[in-house]
Parts: C-alpha cells; structure tokens; sequence
C-alpha cells in the first residue's frame, strides 16, 4: 500500500457490527469490501414481527450494497491466509486486505433436548422467519421453548396476528427473561397472560418431534415447535491461533486478535468486554459500537497506526410485542402501567438511529419498517425490498 492507494478493508459478515465497521472504515478512507454469504442485512430485532405477519415480509432484509454503498463479495469466508493477507473463499477466490474485520456473527445454539435439531424451527435468519411466516398459516398450535428474548418477542407477535392460534411458552427456569432483573421478566408475565399466551415455567422440555413436545412432567403439547434457547458462535476454523471463550474470540480492548496482524473482530463472535471489564453478552447495541471501532481501527492499523481503545456501553434493553413490551434504561424498568407502551416507539427510535448512522436520514426513511417491494413467499404475494 502507498499513499496513492487507500488501505484494503475487508469486513467479513454483514450483520450489525459488519454493516458498521464498513461504514466506518469508509468514513477513515478506506477501500472497504463486505464478504458475505448472502450479500444481504438482515434486521433480526424485527424477524418475530415477520415471522408472525405483523411486519412485512421486505422488512427482514435488504442488499448490502444499497445499504452501504461499499463493495460486496458474496461467498463464504473459509480460511485466513495471513502471509499474504488473503480472505480465502469457498469457491476458490481471494480477497486480499490490508486490514481485516471478522464479524461473522452468531447461530441458534444447538439443542440438548432429543429430536429437536431434526424437527424444531428456529429463528435467528431472515430465511427462518420468511419459512416460519409459511409454516404458522398451516398450524392452529405453536410451542415456544425457551422464554428469553427471541422466545417471549415471537410467543406474543403470533397471538396477536393469529388470535384463533393456541401459543404456548416453555420456559426451564423460574420466570422469564432470565438474563434481565425479575421485575422485567414479571412484567413480560403479565403482558403474556393479557396476550392469551400459555406460559409454562419451572419445566423443561424432554423431548421434541413432529407433532410436539414432550415435557418433563408429563405433559404433552401439541403443535409446530420453535426452538428458542438462544445463540452461540465459533470462529475456531477461521482463527485458530486465536484464544476463544465459550466460543467467541477474546479481543484485546482496542478489538485486534492477538496471534493475528491486522486482523480485529467485532459483534456476537468477539467476547466484548465493557469499560470497566464486565463481560457483554451479545446484542445489536454492542455489535454497533464494536463494529464502528473496529472499522476505524483496521484504517489505522492498514496504516501503521496505532488503533483506538473501544469504549463499548450496554445502555439498557427493550423487548418489542408490536403494540406493547418491556424494557430498561440503565437501572430504569420499562414494562409497568404507561411505560408498556413506550417500548415499541423506543425500538422503532434504535432501529431507525442504526439505519441514519449507516447513511443518513435518508437511508432511513428508505429502509425504515413498511418500505418494500413484493416477493412470492411460499405462494403468497408478500412485501418484500429485494432479496438479491
């Protein structure tokens, strides 16, 4: 590289911190390509809303290269070569870089219970929501397993949408939302009790089929099963030098891969850590910020700079169930009386802040929920963008 020449940033994933860190490393003036799968973004806090048929069906994906305005490789990243700085694709080609981002993101963790990896859905794709969004018109039962997140955001959307539907909620521990404080999950109680959700706590599944669940108590329930017990990452066969916890790839503070030159990563595949040193779990708020750090500083790094330290914050959550949800601001609990209702605006606010700091009002209003073209989804003419 000269100074003729702009550094060479790949960024392979397109998610959240991928969309981010290549806005970003084109902002510091780098030539930035997107190795993706797809070459699509998908919008995964709204997928429950798409799967359900709330939300359209164009509002779980969009082109990368529209929403970013950079380069996109469609392939999958298979191995670093790191002597030549060289992504290697499945189908043979190269993609050379100066300065390497790798967010490729995370999947739905994989299922202890018997018969689910063969017969349970998931969602955690723009795919899985657009096959579930087919699936639910054939069923008049639903079964949630696992009463995080994911599990209390699709339980609640489909009874909504589909009011003749019986929805049923699995839930192992004690109450929902485990990852939050209690009042949180309480109020996701109540919120699922006025929706006609059937929640089922203090049980986990036994085993899972065709037809249902079987639970450990004995009960049976009937119905399409949706398996909702979270994600996990692995990055080993891309980076093994590097040091991993619980699959996800230590980082440094600024971001970079120790054993790698050049090389950062960046969103649910990183163990982020905040300022003060407590572990982050994985969210589309950190993926964004780490994913613009890590952009920047693989600009400077490319140039024999030094990176910046990421200075990562979890500012809170919200919990989106269309009309109502639960959330919180720092230590402030949303989800009580009044405050249910705020939630949704706060969600539709974040999802609209992280399309105007990829490109502006502009490419928000383009890609804000409801903008979309058509597609045939499972023989129905559905709203969609455009999906490559």
């Amino acid at each position: 590289m000269t100074d003729q020449h702009p550094p060479r940033i790949v960024v392979i994933g397109g998610g959240y911190a991928g969309s981010h860190a290549a806005v970003a490393a084109r902002r510091a003036g780098g030539e930035v390509t997107v190795v993706d799968q797809d070459g699509l973004h998908g919008f995964l806090p709204r997928l429950a809303g798409v799967a359900a048929g709330r939300l359209r069906a164009g509002d779980a994906r969009t082109p990368l290269g529209e929403l970013l305005g950079v380069e996109v490789q469609q392939g999958s990243a298979e191995r670093l070569d790191v002597d030549q700085r060289r992504v290697e694709l499945a189908d043979g080609a190269g993609v050379p870089y100066d300065g390497l981002v790798v967010t490729a993101g995370s999947r739905t963790a994989r299922s202890p219970v018997p018969g689910a990896d063969e017969h349970a859905w998931s969602l955690h794709t723009p795919d899985d929501a657009l096959a579930l969004r087919v699936a639910l018109r054939e069923t008049s039962h639903l079964v949630v397993v696992g009463g995080g997140a994911t599990g209390v955001q699709l339980a609640a959307e489909v009874a909504a949408a589909h009011p003749t539907m019986t929805v049923r909620l699995v839930e192992a521990g004690s109450r929902l939302l485990p990852a939050e404080p209690r009042m949180l999950g309480n109020s996701m109680r109540r919120l699922l009790d006025d929706a006609g959700v059937q929640v089922h706590l203090d049980v986990h599944a036994s085993a899972i089929d065709a037809d249902g669940v079987d639970l450990a108590d004995g009960q049976r329930l009937d119905g399409l099963v949706v398996w909702a017990g979270g994600w996990e990452a692995d990055a080993s066969a891309l980076l093994p030098r590097a040091e991993f916890r619980d699959g996800r790839v230590v980082v440094a503070r600024d971001l970079t891969v120790t054993a790698y030159d050049r090389v950062l990563a960046a969103g649910d595949i990183a163990a982020h850590r905040d300022v003060i040193g407590r572990p982050l779990a994985m969210s589309a708020q950190i993926a964004v910020q780490a994913g613009a750090a890590a952009g920047a500083s693989a600009v400077a790094l490319a140039r024999g700079e030094r990176p910046t330290r990421a200075r990562l914050f979890e500012l809170g959550r919200v919990v989106d169930l269309g009309d109502r949800g639960v959330g919180r601001v720092g230590p402030v609990p949303l989800g009580w009386g009044p405050t249910a209702r705020l939630v949704p605006l706060m969600h539709l606010a974040i999802d609209l802040r992280h399309l105007a700091q990829l490109g502006g009002p502009l490419t928000a209003l383009a890609h804000a929920p409801g903008r979309g073209g058509h597609l045939d989804v499972g023989g129905h003419r559905e709203p969609l963008r455009a999906v490559g």
